[in-house]
């Protein structure tokens, strides 16, 4: 019998996840979440991971809480760690107090991680403290859903606290909530504060008082999830909302995939108040290699192509027992950034550092140093075959692929909602066409489309497209700077 781990997602940005969480996420077997669990949390898993959906929306649950119990249970009677990914925290209205229960009587262990409630973590990022020592010592936490045959909430008692009120699921009886705080003596100037999808890029937020919100909210459209907050500490909100005045923020963002695992990109454009979504989902192949001790050792000069390359390859060393000490002869190269901080990692430093995956570079780079020596080139399957194809001619250069990497063609997201279209690589190009429809295809063209550099431009154009904007130099700055430039240019003045 496995083990189930009940975590919080906290209020809606991935980052805010607990780094026990996530250690979690990335150890699960199976990943039964919500539906306001923000997707690229379950990007972390590995790939043998099964979802499971049972997310509920206001009046429909098509998964009613008695069922996803079970499922608990039986997932854990057949998987050694099953994690219950609830937005929030699992303790604040998220019925994990009930899930608990169920897995103690099943004789499951289970845990708790706590996440970050959005009743404060949200609240923070609209600029809203629930507690201040001038406006408010204290603060309640209220539900807008009551289980039935439950008495009413007492609104004669709420409305004497002189504390913070965060009302939780309860948009649709916001009317309800104003009428009786009313009724019941809060004055009409307290201040109200409605954030929908808080601590993300499409985060909205409405103030008022008592009796201008709900007009407030009709004109502005604001609806489901959403935050009330009732209380003076609703003033502080022009001077401590740091989120909504990020360059970036209400700027959503497609990166398309080259590689699998963390972007420093997508969270530079995260750090600026963007959005993210990362596209499509890769998925990492172990390629059994063919070199021997001997061949390895009678190589004159290897070239790593990316840091996965030498993860793997040390792997490989481990496994016909060769110490990296017995290479010391052999030149070792990085090419890019990273690959080159991943040799650093286990002590090495490289012999020689390409700028990045570029053949013509890479060319340039075995005239000078390596010409008439036994090369070696390891990386993916889509590396070795690209520069493989170019350096067809030089006898020298042989490919030893470790890993594949596949696009998931699955379809999280619709490609209309996006501002920008940001691709990294040439490969993030082939990788989104690759997996787009026809119809998706057409639509692509009408965004707005930023490239990287010329090689990026070049791949861009074989496709047909040419309206796009490219960056002054191949960095990740560089486009960061082109993302917020073309931001500005597109407010209204």
């Amino acid at each position: 019998m496995g083990k189930v781990m009940l975590i919080g997602a906290g209020p809606g940005d991935a980052q805010l996840l607990t780094v026990k969480g996530l250690a979690a996420l990335q150890k699960a077997d199976v990943i039964v979440y919500d539906r306001l669990v923000e997707k690229a949390m379950l990007q972390e898993r590995k790939a043998s991971c099964k979802l499971i959906y049972v997310g509920k929306e206001p009046l429909h649950h098509p998964i009613p809480q008695e069922e996803i119990e079970q499922i608990l249970v039986r997932e854990a009677a057949t998987n050694e760690l099953v994690v219950r990914l609830k937005a929030g925290d699992p303790y604040v209205f998220g019925r994990g107090g009930e899930e608990g229960e169920t897995l103690y009587k099943a004789g499951i262990p289970f845990e708790v991680i706590p996440g970050i409630t959005s009743a404060i973590g949200g609240l923070a990022y609209a600029g809203i403290p629930v507690t201040h020592r001038d406006f408010a010592s204290s603060f309640h936490v209220i539900t807008g859903h009551l289980k039935k045959g439950r008495d009413p909430l007492d609104w004669e008692a709420l409305a004497r606290l002189e504390g913070t009120l965060v009302f939780l699921m309860g948009m649709t009886n916001l009317p309800n909530i104003c009428a009786n705080l009313l009724a019941n003596g809060q004055k009409p100037e307290t201040g109200v504060a409605i954030v929908q999808w808080a601590s993300r890029g499409k985060q909205l937020t409405v103030t008022g008082n008592l009796q201008t919100i709900e007009q407030k909210v009709a004109e502005s459209g604001i609806s489901s999830p959403a935050l009330i907050v009732v209380g003076e500490v609703v003033s502080l909100r022009p001077q401590l909302n740091f989120f909504e005045e990020m360059p970036l923020f209400h700027t959503k963002v497609l990166l398309p995939r080259a590689r699998a695992g963390k972007s420093k990109l997508a969270e530079q454009i995260r750090d600026l108040g963007g959005e993210v979504t990362m596209y499509p989902n890769i998925q990492v192949l172990d390629v059994t290699p063919t070199k021997t001790k001997q061949e390895l050792c009678e190589t004159r000069e290897i070239i790593f192509t990316s840091k996965e390359a030498v993860e793997r390859f040390f792997n490989y060393l481990a496994t016909l027992h060769l110490d990296i000490r017995t290479l010391k002869n052999t030149h070792l190269t990085a090419i890019g950034k990273q690959t080159k901080e991943a040799l650093s990692e286990k002590g090495i430093v490289p012999d020689s550092f390409i700028q990045r995956r570029s053949a013509e570079l890479i060319l340039e780079h075995l005239a000078r140093f390596q010409k008439n020596s036994s090369n070696l080139i390891i990386g993916s399957v889509v590396d070795t075959a690209e520069v493989g194809a170019i350096l067809s001619n030089v006898k020298a250069i042989e490919m030893m692929p470790l890993y594949d990497l596949r696009p998931v063609t699955e379809r999280p997201f619709d490609l209309e909602s996006f501002e920008q279209i940001c691709f990294s690589s040439s490969r993030s190009v082939q990788n989104l066409l690759d997996v787009l429809t026809t119809e998706e295809k057409a639509i692509l063209k009408t965004k707005t489309i930023l490239s990287i550099g010329r090689f990026t431009s070049a791949t861009l154009q074989s496709f047909g497209i040419n309206d796009f904007e490219e960056a002054d130099s191949a960095t990740p700055e560089s486009l960061i700077e082109l993302i917020q430039k073309t931001k500005l240019e597109g407010v209204p003045q």
